[in-house]
């Protein structure tokens, strides 16, 4: 056994450190359920499986405050981007809680994240991997305003979107700079009066990091759909991307003459999970702690996310750590969804009532419920639309009838006949079952999978419902037979600790397990139990879907 303290488990030194990065949600509004299912659940649900295990395990990530997305949001609204981004992180850490996620959240307004991105950029900049350049770059002739990324928006060049934005297209995922959008129009007055002003900015030189950016991606097994766009980005070749903006929200950058400028959200953001690390251990008086984590090959560096962050990930952050000299660790794994969409393959929007956020979803529902539907239902390998019919059968299905009912099924026969006190042995089929079911659920979820881990776990759980229905102990002395039960329900629930943890903390009290290991799922002892009792009610899906239409009503 191992001894674990808030957020961070600490055993053995020959077992390695986990870190656990997941993409940090833009402060402008609260996550939805596609947001939260392709990184902060994902990345709670690795976490929980790596602890588990036994590795000295940590969770980071925070709330992205800054960039445009966020100050057009505050213009909106009237208010400062401050006060938006302050109102919003607070909102998160609510819905983390609703959603058992457990991790380090901070901000990118955190002065630890404020002082390690200006140092690194000059470290980047003394090791001749920032240069400056005059340039034209578009300006809104009636608000008198350069227009970076969000503040601007027209037709891709690329796939044809009118929808793009000045660093992105959303629809086909092209990076752009905003002077390379067809018929450009300025979001904050409507107007398409944009002309193109001299003015002068900062690089990062991708093309020198180049050969050591294809180094790293040739020595990593990243996942099919992590691979395939980031080997097209690197034969398309890199080009210098910029890292300031002519902006007064977020980071200044600490470069001479560049004084009125800010650091590009997207040139800072990510350097938070190093920040994060940082500000973690200097909380716990431990100011070097984060090194054993960042600073060494001793360690597995998971990364969770949707798609359209790949590049972010495997290109432009690892670009940043190499330009340092520093010796960062660079990304080991990249676990990116396809796309979750709403029904019909909408996108999501809360302002346009389409799609379910954070907040609403624990209006609706306890998290333990969508934790498992969502990661049931994880688009790991195509988009996946949201579905009433599939959350009714993932919850009241598969959780409740296959699993929930199975574990209290058994207990209760337990208490029944054995008054609680069952010394038999399992059988060995159901032993190499269990065996067979925790070497396939290592596999998937070390491989970056956790759709198919799940999948796997209620396939055991259908084992068991076979099992006991066939071997029927209830009709004569059978104690072997419950025994298997009872071992079965026992790696049910650890196995099913990094997907629904609150209903396995249940179930483990009633197992009398304390803070058991992966491990203990084949550890064969006397069981001690607890009085049987429903874990789960079933949902009724009609009334959740009414429901949900008062909230969007009320939203409107």
């Amino acid at each position: 056994m191992f001894a674990c303290s808030g957020m961070i488990c600490y055993i053995p030194q020959m077992m390695k450190k986990i870190l656990i990065c997941s993409a940090w949600p833009y402060a402008s509004g609260v996550p939805h359920l596609g947001n939260l299912v392709s990184s902060l659940l994902a990345g709670d649900a690795f976490f929980r499986y790596y602890r588990l295990k036994g590795h000295e395990a940590l969770h980071v990530s925070g709330s992205d405050t800054h960039g445009t997305h966020i100050e057009y949001e505050a213009f909106k609204r009237g208010i400062s981007p401050k006060e938006l981004s302050s109102q919003v992180h607070e909102q998160i850490l609510e819905i983390l809680k609703g959603f058992e996620i457990e991790m380090f959240y901070t901000t990118t307004e955190s002065p630890t994240h404020y002082r390690f991105v200006r140092e690194i950029y000059r470290k980047m900049e003394a090791n001749g991997f920032i240069f400056s350049r005059e340039e034209e770059r578009a300006f809104c002739e009636n608000c008198q305003k350069f227009l970076a990324d969000r503040f601007i928006q027209g037709t891709c060049p690329r796939c044809g979107s009118p929808n793009a934005y000045g660093n992105q297209c959303d629809d086909c995922g092209a990076l752009l700079e905003p002077e390379e959008l067809l018929q450009p129009r300025c979001r904050i007055c409507g107007q398409d009066r944009i002309s193109f002003k001299r003015t002068r900015n900062w690089y990062l030189d991708l093309p020198r990091l180049e050969p050591a950016l294809k180094e790293f991606v040739a020595a990593r097994s990243f996942s099919e759909n992590v691979r395939r766009f980031t080997e097209s980005l690197l034969a398309a070749g890199l080009k210098p991307r910029a890292v300031t903006r002519d902006l007064k929200w977020g980071i200044p950058a600490p470069f001479a003459g560049a004084e009125g400028k800010v650091l590009y959200v997207w040139a800072e953001a990510a350097l938070g999970y190093v920040s994060a690390t940082i500000e973690y251990f200097e909380r716990k008086s431990e100011p070097e702690g984060w090194k054993d984590f960042w600073l060494t090959e001793e360690a597995k560096h998971i990364y969770t996310q949707g798609k359209d962050n790949i590049p972010f990930h495997t290109i432009f952050f690892p670009a940043q750590l190499l330009a340092s000299g520093e010796g960062y660790h660079l990304p080991d794994q990249i676990s990116a969804t396809e796309y979750l969409n709403w029904i019909g393959g909408a996108q999501f929007s809360k302002t346009r009532g389409i799609g379910i956020y954070g907040d609403d979803a624990l209006e609706l529902l306890p998290g333990a419920y969508w934790r498992f539907y969502l990661l049931y239902a994880r688009p790991e390998k195509k988009d996946v639309d949201f579905s009433w019919e599939e959350l009714e059968k993932a919850v009241n299905g598969i959780l409740i009838d296959n699993i929930s009912n199975f574990v209290n099924r058994v207990i209760a026969l337990g208490n029944r006949l054995y008054d609680g006190q069952v010394e038999a042995r399992p059988e060995e089929r159901v032993l190499a079952e269990i065996r067979r079911t925790k070497e396939q659920v290592e596999q998937e979820i070390e491989g970056g999978l956790l759709a198919p881990a799940l999948r796997r776990i209620a396939e055991l759980a259908l084992f068991g419902n076979h099992y006991f229905q066939e071997e029927r102990p209830w009709e004569g002395s059978k104690p072997e037979a419950l025994a298997s039960g009872l071992q079965l329900v026992k790696a049910l629930v650890i196995l099913l600790e990094p997907f629904v943890p609150s209903f396995s903390q249940q179930a483990y009290r009633l197992l009398n397990l304390d803070r058991p290991a992966l491990a203990d799922i084949l550890k064969v002892e006397p069981f001690r139990l607890g009085q049987a009792k429903p874990l789960l009610q079933k949902i009724k899906v009609e009334e959740l879907k009414a429901r949900y239409e008062e909230l969007v009503r009320r939203a409107r």
